[in-house]
């Protein structure tokens, strides 16, 4: 799974109040207890030459490698 998809969706699920509220229950015990989900950026590596990219980069500015990017 794509490490920028799983940010996005995680970005999107703290947001959601409803979900937080049910988060926060499950693991204090207690209402009202707010989670905070960790959000780390994530390094898009070249798998040829190892560079770190930007994530929107298609290909890589120093070897000039396609950058596939999972699709799901």
């Amino acid at each position: 799974m794509d490490a920028n998809y799983t940010q996005e969706r995680m970005n999107e699920l703290q947001r959601n109040q409803e979900f937080a509220g049910a988060l926060g229950k499950i693991l204090s015990g207690k209402s009202n207890y707010k989670p905070v989900i960790e959000m780390r950026k994530v390094e898009i590596k070249c798998p040829s030459c190892g560079s770190i990219l930007a994530d929107n980069m298609k290909f890589c500015p120093e070897c000039g490698t396609k950058i596939e990017k999972p699709t799901n």
